[in-house]
Parts: structure tokens; C-alpha cells; sequence
């Protein structure tokens, strides 16, 4: 279970480890569901590997009758792939609202806490050198499927993934969400490279193949390569 302290916003609030997060029984009532609709779809989510680290689960106490019930706070990442499903009109306002105040909150947390973007940015290279681990075996699977310039994969992935984080000035500068997005964009190219030469695929589409689960990563996530904006 997980302790939230209170926050300016009304949205999102940041943990007690000092991750920006926002709760499913919120969720359900700005966006009209009914809670046990939305755990049920957060379990669901649950059931890929990939998605355990942005949920986490809590409880919240019941004012009308005094009884304690489960519920799920979930980063910006768990949030983009929870709402990604709802659609309308009000319910685009709604994923904004969100939007907008879980970049207020990266804003105030980077300005008040450093020592959490440092944590943040050596968290990010540690999974890049699992990353570089997975590139470094793609080139040498591409050289043998007879790639003359196999070696530029290691600047082709590396500009894919800070792209698609919002990245242009290089990763020390870099937000919190950025990071965050960072290393979830390289586990996705290195889960790719793996799963892709397991199956033998040539290497060619291996690499299609990561650019189109990153663009379906970065619709679901609404980067907009704007950095903490």
C-alpha cells in the first residue's frame, strides 16, 4: 500500500518517494466511470510485465460509511495507458486537465527537489547500458545478416528514443518525465531487439518494428516534445 502526501493540485499528488501520481478513484469521477470499472481495466493492464511499475496499490476511507476500500495511484505513463480508452469530448478535456497538472507538479518537484532529478537521471543510465548491451548484439546480428553499416544503429536508436522523449538538448537536461519516458522508450528498443532476433527476423524489420511500437508508445503517453511545458 502507499501513503500520498496532499499536494497543491486537486489531481495529482506526489508520493511519499517523490513520484508525481494521480488515483483511480479521481480518474473515475472526473471522467464519469465507476471505480470498480476502472480497477478492473488498471488489472487488466496489469497482466503485461511492462506496466507493474506504474501502478501501485492504495486505499482511501469511505466518508458515508466509514469502511476503507482498494484503489490505484498510477504515474503519468500508467495514467496515458489507462485513459487511452476513453473517448468524447469531455473526456479529452479531461486527459488536458491531467495533462497540464502533471506537468505543473513535474515543474514544482524539479525546482524543489534536485536531489530526485538526480536519482531520476542515474536511474536512466543505468537502463541505457542495458539498452547499449541489447544494440550491441543487434549489430552484430545485423553484420551477419550482411548490413554494411551496422555500427550507425547505435545513433539511429539513440536519436529515435530522445526524440520520441521530447530530448533536444541533450539528457542532462532533460525533465523528470523526460527520464522517465527516456527509460521506458529504451526498454521497449531493447525488448524489440531481443524478441526480433529470438524469432530470427531480418534486421531490417526488427528496427521498423521498434520505430512503430515507440509511435504507438508516444500517442498512448501524449508526448508532445515539449519538455516539462
Amino acid at each position: 500500500m502507499e501513503n500520498l502526501k496532499v499536494t497543491e493540485s486537486g489531481l495529482v499528488y506526489i508520493s511519499q518517494n517523490n513520484e508525481i501520481v494521480c488515483d483511480s478513484l479521481q480518474v473515475a469521477k472526473k471522467f464519469r466511470k465507476r471505480h470498480n470499472n476502472v480497477m478492473r481495466d488498471i488489472r487488466g493492464l496489469l497482466k503485461n510485465e511492462q506496466t507493474k511499475q506504474m501502478f501501485n496499490l492504495s486505499s482511501y476511507t469511505e466518508k458515508q460509511n466509514g469502511q476503507v476500500y482498494q484503489m490505484y495511484t498510477m504515474n503519468r505513463d500508467g495514467f496515458s495507458l489507462l485513459a487511452m480508452g476513453f473517448t468524447g469530448e469531455k473526456a479529452l478535456e479531461w486527459k488536458l486537465k491531467y495533462i497540464q497538472a502533471f506537468n505543473k507538479m513535474e515543474k514544482l518537484l524539479l525546482q524543489q527537489q534536485p536531489l530526485y532529478w538526480q536519482e531520476t537521471r542515474q536511474a536512466a543510465k543505468g537502463n541505457r547500458l542495458l539498452e547499449t548491451d541489447s544494440i550491441k548484439e543487434f549489430v552484430a546480428y545485423a553484420k551477419q545478416q550482411g548490413s554494411q553499416h551496422a555500427d550507425r544503429y547505435y545513433y539511429h536508436l539513440t536519436s529515435l528514443a530522445n526524440k520520441a522523449a521530447g530530448i533536444t538538448e541533450g539528457r542532462d537536461k532533460a525533465g523528470i518525465q523526460q527520464l522517465n519516458s527516456l527509460t521506458l522508450i529504451e526498454h521497449i528498443i531493447k525488448e524489440v531487439i531481443r524478441q526480433g532476433m529470438a524469432e530470427g527476423k531480418y534486421y531490417k524489420d526488427i528496427y521498423v518494428d521498434g520505430k512503430e511500437r515507440i509511435r504507438q508508445f508516444k500517442e498512448i503517453s501524449f508526448l508532445t516534445s515539449k519538455g516539462n511545458t
